[in-house]
């Protein structure tokens, strides 16, 4: 190894963020290294898909050419091409409970994934992250592992580091994707302190054996009447204070593990951390006894993690020769899995710009600040999105209202991502992507006003809440006449009506919401749920496409 090494590109970090990028840019022609202070395999959560994130992966893959990108953004895909030690993701399941109590069944929630997306997966991330590196070495990409990073020198031509053993590297532009830690963030003085962030949590985690599938454990499942096996999909257990995650690795039959991701996230005002995150695990069985039920035989099989306050934000994200991205620039919690989501949206406006300032040989930050705004816009909308759920898991009726606030956020950020991706699959012109990034920093919501405006009252109402400025129950009032009065939200999701506890979107439901579309939406609304829907299946992005077109069709009468 050479004590100079020059390079188009940098990466430091080779998770899945930063093998991502490594990929695209040697695939797009470019001199690329990354640097990483452990090895592979290794250890992580974060191992929950969204249909956005998988919707990016997919446009990732065609917009770089990097078509085993694909394979990330589906069951069948991680199942043929990655690991089978993968679990699947049928849907996204919350459980509301209170301590020393039995769960109500009517205090539930299930949003099934569509059959318009590709099913969901459970990233079991030492063997994702290990072949996303393969990947990216067969595109040219360089990877040197065990070499700890201690100073970063940013000059006009380079970024040079130093590496502890001596060795320097350098490079024309540096990508910080290391996370936490991020050298680049700490020599810089990178980190807002205090934090802007409102989410105040911390978690402890582990893999586990021998957990119990929820369903398994109650007296009559039936009495539920979910659409979808709570085991089958990410299952939140949620309580006043925090949330548990339960992420089965050994959900389906062609599975070859026996692990479950298992973590509680806490806010620490209400649940000071405690010496012995086991103790802490036990403890929280022994108040809760629905969920006690799931982990009588289990054990975890790694020891426990037990973090300290999550939320971290930075000043700046982008500098001359340099961007911090992924878990590098920021974090807020891991409820809703929006960490990998964020990831691939930054990466699409990030990668591009690399490349081309690699070909005009200017690296200025002037010509980075978009990516910034969107890091920045992400990080704070997701923070919005987490605070407010924090703050309404303490009251059921206010959980159940602000449920339906981010499964708004969650299908119109999806509509949003679909429409582009099938417009850029049928056009091959980057232009059908502006509007995603003109979106991005709000959050990929639409730029439809009422939207907006219904999403920053019901932000409002829960920090009213949260300051004791008004109580739980007459939050949830308030927010449940936002819903009602928007008509931007498609009558058959049933978001409004507080009976409605599954949110199935079968194809039944999209062919009643194409005919709303045409009938009552407001103009841009209805376009925009009539492309998200109907133009990926016209491209055939999805794998169900022809049962649905045909159900939405007799639906219509065409």
């Amino acid at each position: 190894m050479a004590n100079a090494t020059d390079h188009d590109v940098v990466i430091l970090g080779s998770g899945i963020a930063g093998s991502v990028a490594a990929a695209c840019l040697a695939r797009s022609g470019l001199d690329v290294l990354m640097v990483d202070a452990g090895s592979h395999p290794r250890f992580a959560v974060g191992e929950s898909t969204i249909p956005v994130t998988s919707t990016m992966e997919r446009l990732l893959a065609e917009r770089y050419g990097v078509p085993e990108l694909a394979h990330l953004s589906s069951f069948e895909g991680v199942q043929e091409h990655i690991s089978t030690n993968c679990g699947v993701k049928r849907n996204f399941g919350f459980v509301y409970h209170e301590a020393g109590k039995e769960v109500d069944p009517g205090q539930v929630h299930q949003f099934p994934i569509s059959k318009i997306a590709h099913t969901e997966s459970h990233f079991f991330r030492a063997d994702v992250d290990h072949w996303m590196v393969r990947v990216a070495q067969r595109y040219g990409a360089r990877l040197q592992e065990n070499t700890r990073v201690g100073d970063i020198r940013i000059a006009d031509d380079a970024v040079t580091l130093l590496a502890e053993d001596g060795v320097e590297i350098s490079g024309r532009f540096l990508i910080d994707a290391s996370g936490f830690r991020s050298p680049l963030a700490v020599q810089e003085g990178l980190r807002e302190t205090p934090t802007r962030l409102r989410t105040h949590s911390r978690s402890i985690f582990t893999h586990m054996t021998g957990v119990v599938p929820f369903e398994k454990t109650l007296d009559r499942a039936d009495a539920y009447g979910n659409p979808s096996p709570w085991s089958e999909g990410t299952l939140h257990h949620v309580f006043p204070g925090g949330w548990m995650w339960v992420i089965p690795f050994d959900n389906h039959a062609g599975s070859t593990s026996d692990l479950c991701s298992v973590g509680i996230s806490y806010d620490p005002r209400m649940h000071p951390k405690g010496d012995d995150p086991q103790a802490e695990f036990d403890r929280f069985l022994a108040e809760h006894p629905s969920v006690r039920e799931q982990f009588h035989e289990a054990k975890a099989i790694r020891p426990w993690v037990s973090t300290g306050r999550l939320q971290y934000s930075s000043n700046r994200t982008v500098g001359d020769r340099w961007c911090l991205t992924a878990h590098a620039a920021g974090f807020i919690d891991a409820l809703f899995s929006r960490g990998l989501q964020n990831t691939m949206v930054v990466l699409n406006e990030l990668l591009w710009r690399v490349i081309e300032a690699c070909r005009d040989d200017h690296f200025e930050a002037g010509r980075f600040k978009p990516v910034e705004d969107l890091e920045q816009g992400l990080l704070d909308v997701n923070d919005e999105l987490v605070a407010g759920a924090y703050t309404s898991f303490g009251h059921w009726d206010l959980w159940d209202a602000w449920f339906r606030v981010w499964e708004s956020n969650q299908v119109l950020s999806t509509m949003e991502v679909s429409r582009a991706y099938a417009k850029y699959l049928r056009d091959q012109d980057s232009e059908a992507l502006a509007h995603l990034a003109a979106v991005g920093p709000s959050g990929l919501l639409p730029d439809h006003a009422p939207l907006r405006t219904m999403t920053q009252q019901a932000n409002t109402v829960a920090a009213e809440v949260q300051e004791g400025l008004r109580t739980a129950a007459e939050g949830a009032d308030q927010i449940f006449a936002l819903l009602r009065e928007a008509d931007f939200i498609p009558p058959p999701f049933g978001l409004a009506d507080r009976a409605h506890r599954w949110f199935d979107i079968t194809p039944a439901k999209l062919a009643q919401t194409v005919l709303w579309t045409r009938k009552e939406a407001p103009p841009e609304i209805g376009r925009l749920f009539a492309e998200g829907i109907l133009l990926p299946l016209d491209s055939q992005i999805t794998g169900h496409e022809n049962a649905v077109r045909r159900e939405i069709k007799d639906f219509l009468g065409e």
